[in-house]
């Protein structure tokens, strides 16, 4: 293939009745976005949220059939626009990939669909939530399904919106509409590497069509370093860096934190962060070579980074929030060394487990909300930091189901066997160390680093429980007046419990194998979604992560087991955590100052130009006049004074002929004599 192809030609599909089916999946939340965002302020807020509901669980039933029935993969493509000759195509790929996805969005949609009828009813602009969690899981199905890449990139930015719309959700209060800002302009600028990637591959292959890329992907241009598929694979990557918050752009992640509880769950478990890990999977075969090393890499420090994070955090969604960046770690390093169904395997299990991790606390933090909102009714305007972690404690007795919920989910989380989270991680701890094992070298620090962030895991996790659920309610000993309201506290609505139980079931092992220690033999990993081959089971990876896991976990119930009062004892680490390793400011530092500087530099030149320009124009402005002043008094006056010089004398002369006889007789006469007169002078 030379370095531009020519245009390949696209042929069309018709859409078959599975293919139709996921369509109307896909437009079913697009018609309820519709509905809801322009007549929802006319339809009482309990239809619209059961309406919304509704529609998410009838979804979820239609996306199960699909993936129950498919068999194969089908494709279906048709023309979107025509530009001259050229014709730019859409299309839709039905995988197991994409049918196993769907299920995932939409389960997990469904069960923040319901704990939100309960959560966030009487809250304030509840009529624009549920349109905006419909634009959300619909624009994720579009990526899904989509097996082009412009149109990818279409709904890509429509997650970007919404998530921006979700995040900000409470735009009255500073810190939500700084978040949302934030995460908005980080991704925008990872997004721009995804333009150069369409553009790159559309120079090559003349088309944005995924599979056909991928059918007419030349391997003898992959052993370039520096071939156009393999930058455009980079491209790609770089633009997923900003969604699946990598290092360094992870930082937006955990101030996300500041939309409702319920959405930071389903960007957390099934939309945002995921779009990134997906798209990463269905262009797999353009991260050959050094790509996979820089995805592997920056996938370990990640994980690292955000573990070391999670420890010294108070607030209990930014701990989780820091747990998905480094889980996502996780599954970046799996991509990156090729373990793709390891990777789709964790990226499946974590959905569950940490969209119950985040109800169940949103569970504790709603509860919180009410204590504070019992002593505004009392006249009592305290603040509260209703996520502080620091400030609660005992709701294992008063919250029982939500304690259970969390449990199960934390041990999922944190890799214990007969949970999903156990048999996921295993999965993508083999493949490391098989591919430390043929690479060799600084291929094992990987693999250390890996191990490293299970046992990190395993401790702020174990802290996290203990701080909410055991020990006595702290919040008593910082204000005494909370007793009376904290002895009142019950169990949650059946509304918020049930999703939290669903959720709490699908994290045990049996949902993805009957082996609870070896997931290869489960249905999961036995019908490998890309890779035809099976992964080696080493009977000491699990082990040492149970090991591992079991040491940190015993630290840290040692540590926070009898904790009443907090003394930050490294005050230098929490800053430095606190300040996400200060690498906002180095991006403002080596990035933001200098286009300021730079785009200052620009003005400055432009202003100078301008100037110049503006000179240029007067001087003109100046030599015309002079010009004028030269044209009307000089030539125009000097033929002016030639016509008026001529005009005199012919008026003079004028003035002598009257028509009489008598005078032309004497002109005659006088004439006559001065002739005889001048020639008698000179005769």
């Amino acid at each position: 293939m030379n370095a531009v192809a020519p245009h390949i030609e696209v042929s069309l599909l018709a859409a078959d009745s599975i293919s139709s089916l996921a369509l109307t999946i896909f437009f079913m939340p697009v018609i309820t976005f519709v509905i809801l965002f322009f007549a929802g302020k006319h339809i009482p807020a309990a239809i619209r949220s059961w309406l919304a509901t509704v529609v998410m669980g009838v979804m979820f039933v239609l996306s199960l059939y699909v993936h129950i029935n498919l068999e194969g993969s089908h494709l279906s493509r048709w023309i979107w626009f025509e530009i001259g000759s050229l014709k730019f195509t859409t299309s839709l790929l039905l995988t197991n990939y994409s049918s196993t996805m769907m299920v995932i969005a939409t389960f997990v949609s469904l069960m923040v669909h319901i704990y939100s009828v309960e959560y966030m009813k009487e809250r304030r602009n509840h009529s624009k939530y549920f349109p905006y969690l419909a634009l959300f899981v619909s624009s994720m199905l579009g990526i899904i399904l989509s097996d082009n890449l412009l149109i990818t990139f279409i709904f890509w930015e429509l997650v970007g919106l919404a998530s921006f719309l979700l995040i900000g959700f409470w735009y009255e209060k500073d810190s939500s509409a700084a978040a949302a800002k934030k995460a908005f302009l980080y991704n925008k600028f990872a997004d721009l590497a995804f333009v150069i990637a369409i553009m790159i591959l559309y120079a090559v292959y003349g088309t944005t069509e995924i599979s056909i890329i991928q059918a007419n992907t030349n391997m003898a241009l992959h052993t370039s370093l520096f071939a156009l598929p393999v930058l455009a694979g980079l491209a790609i990557w770089f633009a997923t860096v900003g969604k699946s918050a990598q290092f360094p752009l992870y930082v937006w992640l955990p101030d996300a934190m500041a939309g409702p509880t319920p959405v930071s769950a389903l960007l957390h478990a099934a939309t945002m962060v995921a779009a990134g890990v997906f798209l990463l999977l269905k262009t797999s075969f353009l991260l050959s070579g050094w790509v996979g090393y820089i995805i592997t890499v920056i996938g370990c420090i990640t994980a690292l980074a955000a573990a070391l994070q999670a420890i010294r955090t108070f607030d209990s969604k930014k701990v989780l929030a820091f747990s998905t960046v480094s889980q996502l770690g996780y599954m970046m390093m799996a991509v990156g060394i090729g373990a793709n169904d390891a990777a789709f395997f964790h990226l499946a299990t974590h959905a569950f487990f940490k969209a119950c991790l985040f109800l169940t606390v949103g569970a504790v933090i709603h509860v919180m909300h009410h204590l504070q909102s019992h002593q505004f009714d009392h006249g009592q305007y305290k603040v509260l930091d209703t996520l502080d972690m620091r400030l609660m404690g005992g709701f294992r007795k008063k919250m029982p189901i939500t304690f259970i919920t969390y449990s199960i989910a934390y041990g999922a989380l944190i890799g214990l066997p007969f949970f999903s989270g156990f048999l996921s991680k295993d999965a993508i701890l083999g493949a490391l160390y098989d591919w430390a094992v043929a690479q060799g070298g600084w291929s094992w620090l990987v693999v250390v680093a890996a191990f490293s962030t299970v046992g990190l895991t395993a401790f702020y996790m174990t802290r996290q429980l203990i701080l909410i659920f055991f020990g006595d309610f702290r919040l008593v000993k910082v204000d005494v007046s909370y007793k009376k309201y904290f002895d009142h506290i019950k169990e949650s609505e059946w509304l918020i419990n049930v999703p939290m139980i669903v959720l709490g079931i699908a994290s045990f092992w049996f949902f993805f194998s009957l082996n609870p220690l070896h997931a290869q033999t489960g249905w999961w990993m036995h019908q490998s979604f890309v890779l035809p081959h099976t992964h080696e089971f080493h009977l000491f990876i699990p082990v040492t992560a149970i090991v591992i896991a079991a040491a940190a976990l015993a630290v840290a119930v040692s540590k926070y087991k009898a904790v009443d009062t907090f003394v930050d004892t490294r005050l230098h680490l929490t800053k430095l955590f606190a300040n996400n390793y200060y690498l906002e400011k180095g991006i403002d530092v080596l990035i933001i100052r200098p286009v300021f500087v730079l785009s200052k530099v620009f003005y400055a030149t432009d202003k100078i130009i301008d100037s110049c320009i503006h000179a240029k124009a007067y001087l003109f402005i100046v030599i015309a006049q002079l010009a004028d002043v030269f044209d009307r008094w000089i030539v125009d006056g000097f033929v002016h004074l030639i016509v008026g010089i001529s005009r005199f004398i012919g008026s003079y002369f004028r003035s002598f002929l009257k028509g009489e006889i008598q005078s032309y007789f004497y002109f005659t006469l006088i004439a006559f004599a001065l002739l005889l007169l001048f020639l008698g002078w000179y005769l």
